[in-house]
């Protein structure tokens, strides 16, 4: 292993001969770690990178650290999605078909019989098919998120808004149905959701400090907002990419991930696919057909995983709202993927 100063920064550069990188990979990895040690990429904090469960990158941008947990946005829903398998696996949750009102009757009280928003499914938020009329990515949407926000009850301000489309049938990016899938995890466990996600992810992952926002109800914003360090997401990128194993134990249910990293739906203004809360894509590269599977947070956090290639790759970012946020996306599609394929 070798290690180089650079900025006044350690970063780590590991190629195992198991890995069996070419000198174009490596050169490919070095030249990343170095520009994010410099700060060349701008607003990207930090980036982990690992082929094959062998650490190949590990460097931090001038001001960060090891041991600072980011704000990583909508990657926490991706992880939500882990837990909602977790309750699959306890038996708490007998299926996704589940409808959130019989889940969660409160919430649903002063719906009418026949309602159709009493229809909607564990399902139908996971896949972001709620059928009502919330779109994150329209700021004239009634249900958008930043209006969610200024609520004192974010899951009454969602179940207020009318359906827009039949229920299972349309992709709406709508951060309140996951919002909506805390409280299921909160009902179901019998347990606050930092809680759950510690005894039941976490803590078997050796990821510890975790911090969860809360919403003004004094549930947990599972959302967004969720703080962990490069490391910890990029192990939560091993776990997925082993198939929910850790250290020899099966952290994560093997058939939930299948589904979850699965295609659900798909999503006709983009070319991405999604499973449950987490992002599709695939192409070829060099001749190769690649996949690759990710959880993505404003602001350039993100959690890649291309399966055919064991490449694990984690980044932190600051770059909200602006289009530099996806910088990560074309290091690993333009950079890592390519030199690796030979």
């Amino acid at each position: 292993m070798t290690r180089m100063i650079i900025a006044g920064m350690l970063a780590l550069f590991a190629f195992p001969a198991s890995a069996q990188m070419s000198d174009e990979a490596r050169g490919v990895m070095t030249e990343i770690a170095e520009g994010l040690q410099a700060g060349d990429y701008k607003g990207i904090t930090g980036g982990m990178v690992s082929v094959g469960g062998e650490l190949i990158v590990e460097a931090y941008a001038p001001g960060n650290t090891a041991e600072k947990r980011h704000d990583i946005r909508s990657a926490t829903k991706s992880i939500t999605a882990l837990l909602i398998g977790e309750l699959i696996e306890d038996g708490a949750l007998k299926s996704v078909k589940t409808k959130l009102s019989t889940i969660l009757p409160d919430e649903f009280l002063h719906l009418p019989k026949g309602d159709a928003r009493r229809d909607i499914r564990v399902e139908d938020a996971l896949t972001m098919r709620t059928g009502l009329a919330c779109n994150d990515w329209v700021p004239a949407s009634v249900g958008h998120e930043d209006k969610m926000y200024k609520t004192d009850d974010w899951a009454a301000f969602l179940l207020s808004k009318p359906m827009a489309y039949e229920r299972g049938k349309h992709f709406s990016y709508c951060t309140g149905g996951v919002v909506l899938l805390g409280r299921v995890i909160k009902k179901l466990s019998g347990k606050p959701v930092p809680e759950y996600a510690n005894e039941r992810l976490f803590a078997p992952a050796g990821i510890e400090g975790a911090k969860w926002e809360t919403t003004p109800t004094g549930h947990t914003d599972t959302g967004g907002h969720l703080r962990l360090t490069l490391k910890d997401l990029h192990r939560l990128g091993e776990i997925v990419q082993k198939g929910g194993q850790w250290d020899g134990q099966q952290v994560v249910a093997a058939k939930w991930l299948t589904e979850a990293t699965s295609e659900q739906t798909r999503i006709y203004e983009r070319r991405e696919r999604y499973g449950y809360l987490w992002w599709l894509d695939s192409g070829t590269v060099k001749g190769v057909d690649v996949s690759l599977l990710y959880a993505h947070g404003n602001g350039g956090n993100f959690i890649f995983i291309v399966p055919e290639l064991q490449l694990v790759a984690a980044f932190t970012g600051e770059n909200y709202g602006k289009p530099t946020q996806f910088i990560p996306n074309q290091l690993v599609a333009q950079k890592m993927v390519p030199a690796l394929i030979n």
